[in-house]
């Protein structure tokens, strides 16, 4: 009889949904014979729901940080959760339930608390009994992932690991796999192919600066100091799914410097990063633990308070990145390690001595075992 497995994600935040998809495909690569589902738990959700929590998360942590960080806070505690919880069970329980039961799984894994909050109300309520697990998705720990009914947890580092047990988890339900993350940030490239066709030059420094946090003009700023500085360095800018910025960036003078790759939206980024020396990043979860799977240091500046902090304090206390606060600091930091390869490099050894590049293909496995 096919085994089958349901990977549940939450939309709020990428991190969540690319961690699924990492999982799927881990599955996929090694266990075929196995039958898995990914699916977005908030299509389960009624509208108003659905448009309060996706909507309602990417508003106040983009343009609130403040408060999304002291909310973060003040439900890190489970006297604070009930009213958020019932909530979720009377938005999403009706149908999402009876669909787990119609599929029947052998194994859930949910990359968001929000998933396993319904799958192990209904555990209570003996309605469903399946294993299930939760994929930590930042190098922090918050009370909202721990509950009594979920089987195993898969968490980034030995410090989650403590953290849920002080949680009062049983360490035995812990497993240390990383983060999960798409192979193909473990998979060989030949850089120098690589350089050549992206129209790079193979002896300068390589700075990858990926928007979402820049202004055109903040950019500007921080290339030209940059520039002012030292003349041994080339910048790829990765606009991303910011099409005004990119629009803004093509019409601008950083288009015509032969030291400026200016990019869209990609799906080569592990290539990118490949051919790179020094990232600038946001600091979610997986974004930094495919950084840490390339060897790839990161320079890191705006922060959403809460579980980016965690990431950043983890990845800062490691030694793989640098924590800055403004345009002026960013220039100086990578300054510093253009003209001190000595600390680049230990940078570098140090993100590849706490990245694990095989994450998804180790949780995979586990499963696997156990189904």
């Amino acid at each position: 009889m096919t085994k089958k497995v349901l990977i549940v994600y939450a939309t709020g935040g990428m991190g969540h949904v690319s961690a699924a998809k990492a999982i799927e495909q881990a599955f996929k690569n090694n266990h075929a014979e196995v039958r898995t589902l990914n699916v977005d738990v908030i299509d389960y959700s009624t509208e108003v729901y659905r448009k309060f929590f996706v909507d309602g998360y990417n508003y106040i942590s983009s343009k609130k940080p403040k408060v999304w960080g002291k909310l973060y806070h003040w439900f890190n505690k489970k006297s604070a959760q009930t009213i958020p919880t019932m909530l979720s069970k009377i938005a999403i329980e009706s149908r999402f339930i009876p669909f787990v039961k119609e599929f029947n799984p052998d194994f859930i894994v949910s990359t968001h608390p929000l998933p396993m909050v319904l799958v192990s109300a209904s555990k209570r309520k003996e309605v469903i009994d399946i294993m299930s697990s939760m994929v930590v998705t930042d190098f922090g720990c918050h009370s909202f992932w721990v509950d009594d009914q979920v089987n195993y947890y898969f968490v980034a580092t030995d410090e989650v690991k403590t953290g849920l047990v002080n949680y009062g988890v049983p360490a035995e339900k812990v497993v240390v796999t990383g983060i999960p993350i798409q192979t193909k940030f473990s998979a060989p490239v030949d850089k120098k192919s690589l350089i050549k066709s992206l129209g790079l030059k193979d002896d300068l420094f390589t700075f990858l600066i990926v928007g979402g946090q820049f202004s055109l003009g903040d950019l500007q700023t921080v290339i030209t100091d940059i520039k002012a500085k030292t003349d041994k360095i080339q910048f790829i800018v990765v606009a991303g799914r910011d099409q005004y910025l990119k629009e803004e960036l093509d019409k601008s003078n950083l288009k015509d410097l032969s030291e400026v790759k200016i990019l869209g939206f990609i799906d080569n980024m592990h290539e990118i990063m490949s051919v790179s020396d020094l990232i600038f990043t946001k600091a979610g979860g997986l974004t930094v633990s495919e950084c840490l799977a390339k060897g790839l240091p990161m320079v890191i500046n705006k922060v959403i308070p809460g579980q980016e902090e965690d990431n950043v304090n983890y990845l800062v206390n490691q030694g793989a990145a640098v924590k800055v606060n403004n345009n002026t600091e960013i220039a100086q930091a990578v300054i510093e390690l253009v003209v001190q390869p000595a600390k680049l490099n230990e940078m570098k050894k140090a993100c590849q001595k706490v990245g694990k590049p095989d994450s998804a293909l180790n949780l995979a496995d586990f499963i696997y075992k156990k189904i």
